[in-house]
This record gives C-alpha cells, sequence and structure tokens, in this order.
C-alpha cells in the first residue's frame, strides 16, 4: 500500500496540478514510510525465521522444566522463582530433613540442564533476530553489551565455557541456598517463663536449635545457645555486664575455645591456654552478607550477627535466621585461620602449638555443620576460605 501511495503521489508532481514544498514532503514522508515498512517486515520474516529454528528447543526445555517442577512439588520439595530447589517448611526428623535434603540435591541437578538449554537457545534467538536488525541499524549494539537488553535474573546453573559463562558458579550458589536454608528456616518455636527469665527456643528444619535467653536486665546477663540436630552443644553467647560478649565453642573431647568480644569488637580468642586475636562477630557478619550468606536477613546485612533475645521472641514459623548458626561457624573459622599471626607474633615465645592442627575447621563444624556437610565440601571450603574472605582471616598482627 505504501508503494502504491508513493507512485499515486509522484504522478500529482511537475506534469499534474500538485507542485511545490507540500508535494515534496509528501514524497519525503511517504519514502520515510516505505523504509519503516521495510524494516519492520524484514524483522517480522527474520523472527518467524528465528523461531522456526529455535522454538523446537525452547518448546522442549519449557516443557520439560515444567513436567519436572511437578514432579519436584508433589511432595515435600519446591522450586523457588529463581530455580534453586529447596525443602519445605515443615516439622521432620534430622534423619527425614538429611533425606529431603538429599533429594533436592538430586533433583537439582536433574532440573539444571534444561534450564540451560531454555537459556541458551532464548539467547540464541535474540542474538539472530538482532543480527538480522544490525544489516539496517549498524550503531545497534551487540547483545552482551546493550544495557537495555535484559538481563538474566539467575545465574546459570550450567555452562560452557565458549559462552564466557562459569561452570561451576551457579551450583555452588544453589548449594549454599539450600544448607542455609536448611539451617536458618524456623520450623517449630516455643516461648517460656520461669526463675524470672525468658526462653525462646527456636528448632530449624534440619532439626538444630537456637535457645535465646532474656534476662531482662537491659540484655546484661542474656545468653544464646546453639545446639546441634543430634542435640549435642556447638556454642554459647552470655553478655557481660560490661557489654562484652564471651562466646564459648565447643569441641569433642578437647577443652572448648573461649572468645572475648568487647562492646567496641575487639575480640580474642583462648586455645589450649593461647591466646589469639581473631575477627570479631560483626566483621563476620559483614562477611557473610557480603559473600551473600544470610544477605537476605536485615539484621546481618546491617552488620547485627546475633538476634537479640527480643527479636527471637517475636519470631514466627517459616522466619529465615541463618545468620546466628553462620556466625557460629564464622568464629570458628576465624578461630583456626589465625594459624599465620600466630606464628608470626607468638610462637617463638610459647611453644610449638599449631593452630591449624589443634583447631581444624573440622574439629570445630563436624558436630554442627550438618546442612553443610550434605551439601559437600565445595561449600564448606568456599565458607572457610571465599566467603568469609579476610575479614575471617585476620589473626593476631594487624
Amino acid at each position: 500500500m505504501a508503494t502504491d501511495a508513493s507512485h499515486q503521489i509522484y504522478s500529482m508532481g511537475p506534469d499534474g496540478t500538485w507542485r511545490g514544498h507540500s508535494h515534496d514532503a509528501a514524497v519525503g514522508a511517504v519514502e520515510q514510510g516505505e523504509g519503516s515498512a521495510n524494516a519492520i517486515k524484514n524483522v517480522a520474516v527474520s523472527s518467524v525465521v528465528g523461531i522456526e529454528k529455535y522454538g523446537p528447543v525452547l518448546a522442549e526445555s519449557a516443557n520439560a522444566i515444567r513436567g519436572l517442577v511437578r514432579v519436584i512439588e508433589s511432595g515435600d520439595l519446591y522450586v523457588t522463582d529463581d530455580w534453586t530447589v529447596l525443602v519445605r517448611e515443615k516439622v521432620m526428623s534430622p534423619a527425614m530433613a538429611k533425606l529431603m535434603m538429599l533429594a533436592a540435591m538430586g533433583f537439582q541437578d536433574q532440573l539444571n540442564p534444561h534450564l540451560m538449554h531454555l537459556g541458551h537457545a532464548d539467547h540464541d534467538l535474540g542474538n539472530f533476530i538482532r543480527s538480522q536488525i544490525k544489516v539496517m541499524a549498524t550503531e545497534m549494539p551487540e547483545l552482551w553489551d546493550d544495557r537495555a537488553a535484559p538481563r538474566d535474573v539467575t545465574t546459570d546453573p550450567y555452562s560452557d565455557e565458549e559462552r564466557g559463562e562459569h561452570p561451576t558458579k551457579g551450583r555452588e550458589a544453589q548449594q549454599k541456598r539450600l544448607a542455609e536454608h536448611m539451617m536458618g528456616t524456623v520450623v517449630d518455636k516455643s516461648t517460656i517463663t520461669e526463675h524470672g527469665k525468658t526462653v525462646t527456643t527456636l528448632r530449624m528444619l534440619d532439626g538444630s536449635r537456637q535457645e535465646y535467653t532474656d534476662a531482662h536486665h537491659g540484655g546484661v546477663g542474656d545468653e544464646f545457645a546453639m545446639y546441634s540436630e543430634k542435640g549435642f552443644l556447638i556454642s554459647t553467647k552470655v553478655i557481660n555486664l560490661d557489654r562484652s560478649t564471651t562466646t564459648t565453642l565447643m569441641r569433642a573431647g578437647r577443652s572448648p575455645v573461649v572468645v572475648t568480644e568487647t562492646a567496641g569488637g575487639h575480640a580474642t580468642a583462648v586455645v589450649d591456654g593461647v591466646t589469639v586475636q581473631v575477627a570479631g562477630s560483626r566483621e563476620v557478619a559483614q562477611a557473610l552478607a557480603g559473600g551473600g550468606m544470610a544477605a537476605l536477613e536485615p539484621h546481618v546485612a546491617d552488620g547485627l550477627p546475633y538476634l537479640t533475645a527480643g527479636q527471637a521472641e517475636t519470631l514466627k514459623v517459616g522466619a529465615k535466621v541463618a545468620g546466628p548458626a553462620l556466625t557460629v561457624l564464622g568464629t570458628a573459622l576465624a578461630v583456626a585461620t589465625a594459624k599465620s599471626g600466630y606464628d608470626q607474633c607468638v610462637a617463638g615465645t610459647t611453644g610449638a602449638v599449631s593452630l591449624a592442627g589443634d583447631l581444624g575447621v573440622a574439629a570445630l563444624m563436624s558436630p554442627g555443620a550438618g546442612a553443610l556437610k550434605v551439601a559437600g565440601f565445595s561449600v564448606v571450603g568456599s565458607l572457610a576460605f571465599g566467603i568469609l574472605g579476610n575479614a575471617v582471616g585476620q589473626a593476631v598482627c594487624k
């Protein structure tokens, strides 16, 4: 139709009755319209060709994802909006929780390849259509460099090196998310008051529990205790009269490690009679939040490593409170990784004490890192040496 209009306007030109600027403007407008129409036509044709080429992969992957999600969500598992398989929030035995966590990991490994294929087919289709448009709009940037292009909402859990994607980063993030979900989701809560104190007990999805004692003295005398899924005491923390805190980390068959932290955040640990400086709990919490662990918990993201007794009392079932448990593990790692500072500052004067041997990460974590251990060594290793980073690795000589 644009071509017919152009022909009719031309026919009304110098040999007809229409002359002047209005005729020239009309010709120019029609010619511009013809160009726009052709461009739209080319995009439409390219879209059809692209869909015919990549559509089957898109449809196959989408159908596979929908079918698998239906199977996953038919029981005690569910899939989040960012495609992480988690265990439903409900009271279950520690053995069942471990089984469900393993099932979630297995289904995640089945789901991820379909997500990868869907993402790649979608990316390839977009690139194909864009390449056709760039024939006419040569100034259009590449897809990867276009700030206006839609972005992925989640990291590819699996990918190939040729696309410049990290092949394991997304999967590790899923494992950490699952471990944090298991150790930090409240599935049961009880509060009792006796002898002038209020004790709130939070039971977590993995079977571990946290106890918060409010001494009703403005925080002084308040206590926190963490127990493993098997009922073993892992750690205690008490607020002293001068607002310092004393945290005790239990060791099977060994004397406990005692960490004292001033109100200003200066922390020291006593290990088998040897005193070393370690990262404070606030530094640990900030490192956790910066590394993505417990970052969704506002109190942790703000650098508050523990809940107050009052905050614990107001929590509801389903709340996420992984921060305190991760802070305990982070504090243990801070002590365990203090070896370099210890060697540098005190080894020559106090004897051959090796914190790496006497206070290894495994020794401290073995009673209470159930969810992390199920998730695998990569999660524990990244928590120890990656996520917590240098803030947890601080030692004696700063």
